[in-house]
């Protein structure tokens, strides 16, 4: 089975019988705590791994991962774009972005952007739905999205070169040394694009073509010592800038130049049969400067570290007990922030087991931060195998979200006394597996309350937002005449809880369709994606559509390959993001892209 099925047994957490999906789900979920292979996940997950990333031909994470039901994305006008992810209609802020076990993003605006993050620096992803508060602290309400980057492959390494619309260059090259045990990855990314104009204003030379540049450098090794402890080290960094168009008034050549650089050091030993111990020491820098007559410059510098101990207690029981710390630094030459630094330590603890046709999980985890106090936060899953092939699984999950150094600290905004945001969530799920037939249904409610808001009496931030978000997603994936095919769905209400109103940004239908097949030497993937009940600027529906795309690969020779790709085949002109009543953000239209990769 190609991709398409491995990714929707991902979906399902469920087991096959076949040798090739054996190995597909025996992979272990590394988010998921208690070294749990996929079928053995209760919640609902869903995992990439280099083959998909590769042959998905994706420009960006957040275009690979935008195929997975009870996902939204809202950009600001093609390639390079501020974008929020809003994974089962919770916002941005409110899921963790991971880099190999470190946290990532803005702690300013409070959340990371995906397309900071080069996807060809990627060799796994894996995505945790549900409020996972009780491992991973805040801002865990609707889940986890952790990237994995590149540790080596095979070969001594490869060069990639790519051409397309907008007049889109792209090189990259990697190189490998060592072996599965001992091993050092080296690579760099350079893209560059003219892009097309973000928005629809004409006057005040906006009518322009924003561009994108992006380099990004990225380290990867693991070092074995004896059979029973192991050590990795990984860093990416990346360095961009994008144009874009003033919403408020004269576009001088407006430019926000970032960089992000990510580090881990893990060590793992097994310190006896049944007991696992690991250490991860991490940092995060995230900076944005932005040119213009209102210049910013903001960068978080976060320091983590953790350290958690895996026991096997005998039979399918595990236990996992860790702490973790991270501190926090705002630097900014151009905003006086009253406190520039803030600090926090948790500990947690995670069980899972399974008695028969009966699989359990339930975490608990404490915070202590030096901005906003303490938190406690759990999470409760259990499931039964209602026959063979299925099962059904109930949880429930506390989470909170914690208010950023701009709805803290921002001049004239920031407010010192806000609360976290907290939630509850609750999911009914249903996966099955019979044959080449694969399939799962979920059914979920979450309630959001002390969201930050603006208070227009104060001027002030305040907790005073209550959202409420319900909503349906399913996946099934089969084959058929040779085709390997997978179609996904999604159903979501979230609403304003005091005013009724939609939220912003998340569609409340959509419905994905991929087909591949294998033909020899060449590879062809198909997808088509509809949104409908997409709302904007408190209330206003924007108009559905339908995306279609195609891509295709072939092997030329055992180490070179041609790869071809469309996105938005027929040119569809859609509106994900408002400006105001009478103006949009722009949206791409049809985009090719043709690459040569050679593998040595």
């Amino acid at each position: 089975m190609n991709k398409l099925i491995k990714t929707s047994l991902a979906l399902a957490c469920i087991a096959s019988s076949s040798t090739a999906l054996s190995q597909a789900v025996e992979e272990v979920v590394i988010t998921a705590k208690n070294n749990q292979s996929i079928e053995d996940v209760l919640q609902t997950i869903h995992v990439f791994n280099l083959e998909d990333i590769e042959a998905s031909q994706a420009q960006s994470i957040p275009a690979l991962i935008d195929q997975i039901p009870g996902i939204s994305f809202r950009d600001s006008g093609g390639r390079g774009s501020a974008t929020g992810v809003f994974l089962r209609g919770a916002s941005s802020s409110q899921t963790i972005v991971l880099i190999d076990g470190v946290r990532v993003g803005s702690a300013t605006l409070g959340a990371a952007a995906l397309n900071s993050y080069p996807i060809e620096a990627i060799e796994r992803i894996e995505i945790l739905k549900g409020p996972f508060s009780g491992v991973y602290g805040a801002d865990a309400a609707a889940g986890v999205i952790q990237l994995f980057t590149k540790k080596g492959g095979n070969g001594l390494g490869s060069v990639q070169a790519s051409v397309g619309s907008d007049s889109l260059e792209e090189f990259d090259v990697s190189f490998n040394v060592g072996d599965d045990r001992n091993s050092v990855h080296i690579s760099a990314h350079r893209e560059s694009t003219d892009g097309i104009d973000r928005t629809s204003i004409l006057s005040g030379g906006n009518d322009d073509i924003d561009g994108f540049e992006e380099t990004a450098f990225a380290l990867g090794g693991k070092l074995s010592f004896g059979e029973f402890t192991s050590a990795s080290i990984n860093v990416l960094a990346t360095d961009s800038t994008v144009d874009f168009d003033n919403t408020f008034g004269t576009d001088p050549g407006l430019q926000t130049d970032s960089e992000t650089l990510s580090s881990a050091l893990s060590l793992n030993t097994q310190l006896s049969d049944s007991i696992d111990w690991n250490i991860t020491l991490g940092s995060n820098k995230d900076q944005a400067e932005t040119n213009g007559a209102f210049p910013s410059d903001l960068t978080t510098n976060r320091d983590t570290a953790s350290t958690e101990f895996v026991l096997t207690l005998g039979g399918e029981s595990t236990l996992t007990a860790g702490v973790d710390y991270y501190e926090e630094d705002i630097k900014s030459p151009t905003t006086t922030f009253p406190i520039t630094n803030r600090d926090n330590k948790g500990a947690f603890t995670q069980f899972t087991t399974r008695a028969g046709a009966v699989g359990f999980a339930a975490s608990l985890r404490y915070d202590d931060n030096s901005a906003y106090g303490s938190e406690t936060n759990g999470s409760i899953a259990v499931s039964y195998q209602l026959s063979d092939g299925i099962d059904a699984t109930v949880s429930y999950g506390t989470a909170f979200s914690a208010p950023s150094f701009n709805f803290l600290y921002f001049p004239f905004f920031g407010n010192p006394d806000l609360l976290p945001e907290e939630s509850e969530s609750f999911e009914l799920k249903l996966n099955g597996n019979t044959g080449d037939l694969s399939w799962y249904v979920a059914a979920y409610r979450s309630d959001f309350e002390n969201l930050f808001s603006f208070n227009r009496d104060t001027f002030l931030a305040a907790n005073i937002g209550e959202a409420e978000i319900e909503g349906i997603e399913a996946s099934l994936s089969t084959a058929w005449a040779g085709w390997d095919l997978t179609v996904a769905a999604d159903l979501l209400s979230a609403k304003n809880k005091q005013t009724g109103i939609e939220l912003d940004d998340r569609a409340e239908q959509t419905i994905v369709l991929l087909a591949s097949r294998n033909f020899g030497k060449l590879d062809l993937e198909f997808k088509a994606k509809s949104e409908n009940g997409r709302y904007h600027r408190s209330g206003t529906e924007l108009a559905s559509y339908t995306l279609f795309d195609i891509n295709a690969s072939y092997r030329i020779s055992d180490n070179l390959s041609l790869y071809a790709k469309v996105d938005n085949l027929f040119d569809k002109d859609h509106t994900v993001n408002l400006i105001s009543a009478t103006e949009r953000y722009n949206t791409q239209g049809r985009q090719a892209k043709i690459s040569l990769k050679l593998n040595f």
